[in-house]
């Protein structure tokens, strides 16, 4: 096998570069299946909290393209559900009672999530 792969260098290099094209192909294909698909617009959501500390309080607000309502999931560190919000553009979620210390929440919208993200209570 040493001695074909030396008497013919330039076709082994054709062979190998079909190869490695024809390779990259076939993962290409394959991770355009695996990818999410989005809707065009209304895609972005960005979600504000506001801190007051004297009444133990967490607002919460929405904002988004769409005016659909969406789920808020607090989640503790350990990934232990504390709270769940209905939420919708424009209005205001409060959130009582949170202890001091580092959450995790996501937001989703009919099972998609929309956004994610961490909050640090003082």
């Amino acid at each position: 096998m040493k001695i074909i792969l030396h008497a013919r260098p330039f076709s082994f290099k054709k062979v190998l570069l079909f190869t490695c094209l024809l390779l990259v192909s076939i993962c290409n294909r394959s991770n355009a299946a695996e990818a999410p698909t989005r809707s065009n617009g209304g895609n972005r959501v960005a979600v504000n909290f506001v801190q007051n500390e004297k009444k133990n309080e967490l607002s919460v607000s929405l904002k988004s393209g769409s005016e659909t309502s969406m789920q808020l999931f607090l989640f503790s560190p350990d990934g232990i559900l504390i709270e769940q919000v209905a939420l919708s553009t424009h209005k205001t979620a409060t959130i009582k009672g949170l202890k001091r210390g580092y959450y995790l929440y996501e937001c989703f919208n009919n099972d998609q999530r929309m956004k994610r993200g961490s909050l640090l209570i003082k």
